[in-house]
């Protein structure tokens, strides 16, 4: 019998076994990120970093000294499948060291509530950062976000949930909003990759948000589509030990940034163009 060991429970969109077998050395399974987890796992990559990367290396030398072809599960495995299925840059994620007021990129999402005009649909986006860094009671230089535009995906089951939009939409949909959120027409991400914020200042706020937590305005400049202006929103803070996690939200009018909301069908079917931008950041308090 094949023993089957999984040494990384996470692993960007790839999971890697080992097994214990004469023939079947290592084993590396696809699977879709379609619905990623909210719930923080940053404590679990911290206390992995240095035994994934020696796992990793002892693994890679076993693949060497195979020379075998199996199907296992009806699956045909071949060891240089480590480094095709696994995405760039995920095998430095996990090893990669985060200072105090690093933005943890793998946990935080930036979420868009887009309305719709005539007989559209409201819709539900989420988005990943690229790189952040924020320094609170700042009263100049507190960091920056960078919004990864190109990895904006429309309408998937979670991305509603979290804005509170009803329903669900079919992947060929998901596919048809996401090409035309994605095209010339609209973010253009071609020619713009990114947005970026610019964070200028963090104070904290006299009011307190949810169960109290501490609330702070951020203040800064936010450039999307080639176009840069003034941005100020505020997000509360929730203290979880090694982690702080931001949340705030902003209202975004896509023709200011140089964008016409999209509409079909003679304007009888399009979005708005006002849209609800929602930040779930994870930032590094202290790392130990």
């Amino acid at each position: 019998m094949v023993e089957v060991r999984k040494l990384i429970s996470t692993f960007g969109d790839a999971t890697i076994y080992t097994m214990s077998s004469s023939s079947v050395k290592l084993m590396v399974r696809r699977v879709r990120p379609a619905r990623q987890s909210h719930q923080p796992r940053w404590r679990e990559q911290l206390r992995h970093r240095k035994e994934t990367r020696s796992t990793m290396n002892r693994s890679a030398k076993k693949c060497a000294d195979s020379m075998h072809i199996q199907p296992v599960f009806g699956v045909m495995i071949m060891c240089l499948s480590v480094i095709a299925a696994a995405p760039a840059g995920a095998a430095d994620a996990p090893t990669k060291t985060l200072a105090p007021g690093d933005v943890h990129v793998a946990n935080s999402r930036v979420y868009i509530r887009v309305e719709k005009t005539g007989l559209g649909h409201v819709h539900g986006v989420v988005g990943m950062l690229s790189s952040g860094h924020v320094t609170l009671e700042a009263d100049q230089d507190a960091g920056q976000l960078v919004f990864d535009a190109t990895s904006f995906l429309a309408d998937v089951a979670y991305a509603r949930k979290y804005l509170g939009v009803a329903g669900e939409t079919d992947v060929d949909t998901q596919r048809e909003v996401t090409a035309n959120m994605l095209g010339a027409e609209v973010l253009d991400v071609k020619k713009f990759p990114t947005a970026t914020f610019d964070i200028v200042s963090t104070r904290k706020a006299t009011q307190a948000g949810r169960q109290g937590l501490p609330v702070y305005e951020f203040v800064g400049e936010f450039t999307l589509h080639g176009v840069k202006r003034p941005l100020q929103f505020l997000a509360e803070v929730e203290n979880r030990g090694e982690f702080l996690r931001i949340r705030g939200q902003f209202s975004l009018r896509q023709s200011e940034y140089g964008i016409k909301p999209l509409r079909k069908a003679l304007g009888a079917i399009g979005v708005a163009d006002d849209l609800t931008v929602h930040g779930d950041i994870i930032v590094v308090s202290a790392v130990k």
